[in-house]
C-alpha cells in the first residue's frame, strides 16, 4: 500500500468513526426535543381538562378560572363556548 493509499484509506476510517458519534448526538437532539414537546403539550392539556371542570362546577367566573388555570380569558372563554355545543 502506498502513502497516499494509506492516508485516504486513515481519512475514510477517521471519517467514519466521527460519524457515529455526530448521529448519536443528533438522535439524542430529536428525542429531547420530542420529549420537550410532548411535556408541553400535556401541560396544555391538563390546564384546559383543569379550566373545563372549573367551568362546570359553575361557581367561578371565567377571570376567575382564567387566573387558577394559567390561561387566558379568551381561552377560557373559547373552553366554555365549546362545553355549549
Amino acid at each position: 500500500m502506498d502513502l497516499c493509499t494509506a492516508r485516504t484509506e486513515a481519512e475514510r476510517r477517521k471519517g467514519a468513526m466521527m460519524r457515529g458519534p455526530l448521529i448519536q448526538t443528533e438522535a439524542r437532539t430529536i428525542l429531547n426535543r420530542g420529549i420537550s414537546q410532548g411535556i408541553t403539550q400535556g401541560i396544555s392539556e391538563n390546564k384546559k381538562e383543569t379550566a373545563l371542570r372549573m367551568l362546570k362546577a359553575g361557581k367561578l367566573t371565567v377571570e376567575e378560572i382564567a387566573e387558577y388555570s394559567a390561561l387566558s380569558v379568551a381561552e377560557v372563554e373559547q373552553l366554555a363556548n365549546h362545553q355549549t355545543i
